[in-house]
Parts: C-alpha cells; sequence; structure tokens
C-alpha cells in the first residue's frame, strides 16, 4: 500500500505512521514520542485520530480489525556520551467507526459553512 501525505499548516508530513496486516485485514500503528511518562489518560488523547484513521481507510475499499496500536516513546535515562535510553509502551485501542463517522461529517459541514468569526487565519482570502 503507497503512503498517502498531506501536509498541515507548518509543513509536517499527516498519514499512518505504520499499518500492519493480520490476514486480509488491516491493523493502523501509531508511534508517539514524549518528554515524560505515560499518564493514566494519555492515549484517550489519540483516540479520534486512530478512529479517523481506520475509517478513512474502510471508505477506500480496506478492511481493519476493530482496534489499533499506539506505540509511545519516552526518555527513561541520558547516557554520558549524550545518547538517550527510550522507554516503550504499547497501547491497543478499540476503534469507534461511528464515532469517526461523525467527526468527518462534522468536519465536512464546517468546511462547507461560513466562518463562524468575522475574520480567522483559516478564512483570509476564502
Amino acid at each position: 500500500m503507497e503512503k498517502q501525505f498531506t501536509r498541515n499548516k507548518m509543513g509536517r508530513q499527516r498519514c499512518v505512521d505504520n499499518i500492519l496486516m493480520k490476514g486480509k485485514k488491516l491493523i493502523v500503528l501509531d508511534y508517539k514520542t514524549r518528554g515524560f511518562a505515560l499518564k493514566e489518560d494519555t492515549a484517550d488523547h489519540y483516540q479520534k485520530q486512530l478512529d479517523i484513521y481506520n475509517f478513512l481507510l474502510r471508505k477506500n475499499g480496506y478492511e481493519t480489525e476493530d482496534y489499533a496500536f499506539l506505540l509511545f516513546y519516552y526518555p527513561k535515562d541520558v547516557l554520558e556520551n549524550g545518547d538517550i535510553v527510550f522507554e516503550k509502551e504499547l497501547v491497543k485501542r478499540k476503534i469507534d467507526i461511528d464515532n469517526a463517522e461523525k467527526i468527518w461529517k462534522k468536519a465536512i459541514e464546517l468546511l462547507n459553512g461560513d466562518c463562524p468569526a468575522k475574520c480567522c487565519e483559516w478564512c483570509e482570502g476564502r
């Protein structure tokens, strides 16, 4: 499968980090780098992203599992030579396609609607 890239306003590329295969189904694997260990709700903050990735894959004709993975990396130690040793933590998340579809429809509605403010960075030149 060819990786598709998009750029956000800051010029960074946005795409699924990795896709695993289990039989004929795809599993999204997204990497996250942090400066500190995970909190209880850290993975919750990425749920919409995982849901949307799976929604878009399905809309493009791919079958996906009903779960995805987040692989977190955070510093464990800094060695004398400056090398950083990272801790890794893999988190499995259940996917909610219905939630992704609601988010997608709301985004399309917002994009097709009038700007809620008289002037903002998104509406310049509109």
